[in-house]
């Protein structure tokens, strides 16, 4: 007879409730909440979290709400309310319709609508900017753009452009400017994390459809705005871009005629597509406006049309925005009322901290999982691609990656920062399944280049060694794929140079080259460890703390490898992986790093990956 197996903590106590306060438990057992641990007497134990939750309940709501109240005020700006306003009148505001926003997110009622300062916040020109630019190019008085700019007449700009220079121009300067990859900026993840039905933007980039298709290609069905009414498949994320997409720029909506032909010449065809789609949206779901200026531009002309046209009775839905507050309590009464007569419910941040959106699109992420609820992943229909290994090699790769997997798409705390990129290291060295794919210059030069990061902080003989050599084969990989290199180049470079000319070398080719193979993440992980090299060398800090980028990066890489040698998909960046057993086997393999593995842990794995094959 099979013994039954010992029961764990995961199977006990309500794991699934203490998951859903993930956020405070990560504060808890972090250097932020030794406060609180010294408070409830928990600061002596491994897992503080933990120990409160199953051992003082009501303690642990106490402690909880005290954090959740104060993440609050700090995404929603009561300091800032109360030292420019004088009181906490808009703040409380804030939280009202927050709390609004949440409720209609958590029935799934909510489509967010995104604009150009999304984009910017990666590094794209703002429209206005993008504008300066196209003047500039077409060679047109200054003075001229930026009278036109100020008045709003941002059509005019692209009909005088395209009337000096061509359409031809405008269209390489569109081309330039938003077909560049750039690192996707948190408030995209946060977007994507939140949103797994229906976006609607404007933006001409591909930010949106990266995210979503991080670790599973092929997830994300654009429409272009030109065909609206297209019918959308419901196995996967729609992305409505309603004035087109750069990998068609001549289809994309840039001048006054196409505005013209898309939405109406001289007043609004509501018959078009695009107006179509809109005021169907707007009567039949809750905007959330992300990086909208709503101003007077066509979109907005429809919705207001939409609303001005609606009877008293026709109920109304609720939209929101997250937009800048003005910084007077009469400029934000004058656009509150102005938002309203649109239908729209303000949320304010103070102006020029645009990352506060992303923050308070955190917070609506925790307090959805507070309620127990995160996106839920698209169905897969392909079948799980076999193993085509042996088991026992198997599950010594994978106990490899376990530690690294508890970290997926979180923060990896500086305390933590040695030991993460230590168990990244011991990945790449040697034969792995999740390397066997990449080149092997590449994975060559991410061991040595790893060694270096976890050793020491200080940038010795042994780091001068090792980088030299995950220098050499960088440069064996560029030579393999044809493009310029320093392999024969009889020169000893110094650390800087070691660091910093493989960086620009990859930067160009990661700029041109956007193809979703192992390589080409392996190539993103390098650059990002490249530049936490940087910043550790300009340190005074014994390992300072690891970019996101890293995490994000390698968090992609192995996806892919996960997905290509088990059929295991990552879906979304709100640990739909981690339910029951695997996320505390990857929790157990972090805690015990560096320590000799259980049986009973090693048959733990090997019953989970058993079923996860099966």
């Amino acid at each position: 007879m099979t013994p039954a197996p010992q029961k764990i903590w995961c199977d006990e106590d309500e794991h699934c409730r203490y998951e859903h306060f993930a956020d405070f438990n990560e504060w808890l057992d972090n250097e932020e909440g030794q406060a609180a641990r010294v408070e409830y007497g928990v600061d002596a134990l491994p897992q503080p979290s933990k120990a409160l939750f199953s051992g003082d309940r009501s303690s642990y709501d106490e402690a909880f709400q005290a954090f959740r109240k104060q993440r609050r005020h700090e995404a929603l700006g009561e300091a800032w309310f109360q030292e420019q306003l004088g009181d906490d009148h808009w703040f409380q505001r804030n939280v009202d319709h927050f709390i609004q926003l949440v409720d209609l997110m958590y029935a799934g009622a909510v489509v967010p609508f995104v604009g150009a300062g999304i984009s910017a916040s990666a590094g794209f020109s703002s429209w206005k900017d993008h504008l300066r630019r196209q003047g500039k190019t077409a060679h047109i008085a200054s003075e001229r753009i930026e009278a036109l700019l100020a008045s709003g007449a941002y059509e005019t700009v692209l009909e005088e452009i395209e009337a000096v220079r061509g359409r031809e121009v405008f269209i390489n300067e569109i081309r330039d400017e938003f077909s560049r990859n750039l690192t996707i900026p948190d408030v995209v993840w946060r977007i994507s994390e939140l949103f797994t039905d229906t976006v609607i933007t404007t933006n001409y980039d591909r930010l949106l459809e990266q995210s979503f298709e991080t670790g599973e290609v092929g997830r994300v069905q654009v429409i272009n705005g030109l065909n609206a009414l297209e019918q959308p498949d419901p196995k996967k994320i729609t992305v409505i871009k309603l004035h087109g997409d750069i990998r068609e720029p001549k289809r994309c909506i840039l001048s006054k005629d196409q505005y013209d032909e898309a939405y109406g010449n001289g007043s609004l065809n509501m018959h078009k597509p695009i107006p179509k789609l809109l005021a169907y949206l707007y009567k039949n779901s809750s905007l959330l406006f992300l990086g909208c200026s709503l101003s007077n531009d066509r979109t907005v002309q429809v919705f207001r049309k939409v609303k001005e046209g609606m009877g008293e009775e026709e109920e109304t839905k609720q939209h929101f925005s997250i937009e800048q507050a003005p910084e007077s309590p009469e400029k934000i009464a004058q656009r509150n009322s102005e938002l309203a007569k649109l239908g729209i419910t303000p949320i304010w941040f103070e102006k020029g901290r645009y990352e506060l959106v992303e923050n308070i699109l955190s917070l609506a992420k925790n307090e959805l999982r507070h309620r127990g609820v995160a996106p839920q992943p698209l169905p897969v229909e392909e079948a799980p691609i076999k193993l085509d290994m042996d088991l026992s090699h198997f599950l010594g790769d994978f106990i490899d990656l376990m530690p690294l997997l508890h970290w997926l798409h979180q923060a990896v705390p500086q305390a933590a920062t040695r030991q993460y990129l230590s168990a990244m290291q011991r990945v790449f060295h040697g034969h792995s399944f999740a390397t066997q794919q990449t080149d092997k210059n590449l994975a060559m030069a991410l061991d040595n280049l790893l060694r270096v990061l976890s050793n020491s902080p200080e940038f010795d003989g042994y780091a001068h060694g090792k980088l030299s050599v995950a220098f050499k084969y960088l440069q064996q990989y560029l030579k393999s794929i044809g493009e310029e290199n320093h392999l024969d180049d009889d020169f000893e470079w110094n650390i800087h140079e070691l660091l910093t000319i493989p960086a620009s070398q990859l930067e160009m080719l990661v700029a041109h080259k956007v193809d979703g193979s192992f390589d080409y993440h392996a190539i993103r992980l390098i650059s990002a460890l490249l530049q936490h090299g940087k910043n550790q060398r300009a340190s005074q800090k014994s390992f300072c703390e690891m970019p996101g980028a890293v995490n994000h990066e390698f968090g992609d890489y192995i996806s892919l490898a996960l997905s290509a040698n088990l059929g295991v998909t990552v879906p979304d960046r709100l640990d739909q992986i981690y339910t029951g057993d695997i996320r505390s086997l990857c929790e157990d393999a972090w805690n015990n790093l560096d320590k000799p593995i259980d049986l009973r842990f090693f048959e733990r794995v090997k019953l989970t990956i058993a079923q996860i094959l099966k």
